[in-house]
């Protein structure tokens, strides 16, 4: 007679167990974008720069889904944000300007770890200021754009670019990428702070089209995925350039940067 009662909770206690680690399961996917941002650290310390660009690309993907995740599950973690942005910081904010620095370009490389602190210094006021307007604005409608420059896409433009650098010294002997990238990262930590409305990828995609436009999305994404395949460095940094280009809004009747 006591095997039903004892088996009634222990269900109990199984679903209840279900129940929290599904609240946690954004928190998760966040601490994943923290364990690339830790890795990549560990390969810039042995010089190995391709792996640690490779990681932040990495990284994305999860700064990506952690979000999705909350809005399928319907669930998240009061301090889940706090820790997101945490990973930010040091995936998309610290990452990116040591592997600038670790590249050695130049002969003045006080001027380039100056210039490596800008960048991080930008992101950090960006993630900052993100986080406080989040929680202002938490009762309000979501934005279909980023005022400034993404901390995550910033980031994954300076992997994209270390990627693009390693390939062409590979194949080509060609080193000018590397030289250029402290002015990239320099214009990246102004564009962050910016107030140069960016849009959303995620909404571009979901947003809803007509047979023919559909069509014509998916014919270039398989393509581009092809591409991607076969030269992924090139298509990385290509990528990213582009959206910085022609991803914003009204970049050529909002010039005013603030910080």
């Amino acid at each position: 007679m006591e095997i039903l009662p004892l088996y009634q909770r222990t269900i109990a206690r199984v679903k209840r167990y279900i129940s929290t680690a599904k609240n946690y399961l954004p928190t998760i996917v966040s601490m994943g974008n923290l364990a690339c941002g830790f890795g990549a650290i560990v390969f810039i310390i042995n010089n190995e720069l391709a792996y640690a660009a490779w990681l932040v690309i990495a990284a994305m993907v999860f700064d990506g889904l952690d979000g999705q995740v909350a809005r399928l599950t319907k669930t998240n973690v009061a301090w889940g944000a706090h820790l997101d942005t945490l990973a930010d910081l040091i995936t998309f904010g610290l990452v990116p300007a040591f592997l600038i620095g670790r590249l050695g370009v130049y002969n003045a490389p006080i001027a380039v770890w100056f210039v490596c602190f800008f960048y991080t210094l930008c992101a950090t006021i960006r993630l900052a200021k993100f986080e406080f307007e989040s929680i202002n604005n938490s009762g309000k409608k979501r934005s279909k754009y980023f005022t400034g420059l993404p901390s995550t896409l910033a980031g994954g433009t300076v992997a994209s670019l270390i990627l693009l650098d390693a390939y062409l010294k590979t194949t080509l002997n060609y080193q000018s990428v590397a030289t250029c990238l402290p002015s990239v990262i320099f214009v990246l930590g102004i564009l962050m702070l910016s107030k140069v409305p960016y849009i959303r990828i995620v909404d571009l995609v979901g947003s809803k089209r007509d047979r023919i436009s559909l069509l014509i999305t998916s014919v270039l994404f398989f393509t581009l995925l092809v591409f991607f395949i076969l030269y992924p460095s090139i298509m990385l940094a290509l990528g990213f350039c582009v959206y910085i280009i022609i991803g914003n809004q009204g970049v050529f009747r909002k010039k005013a940067i603030h910080i």
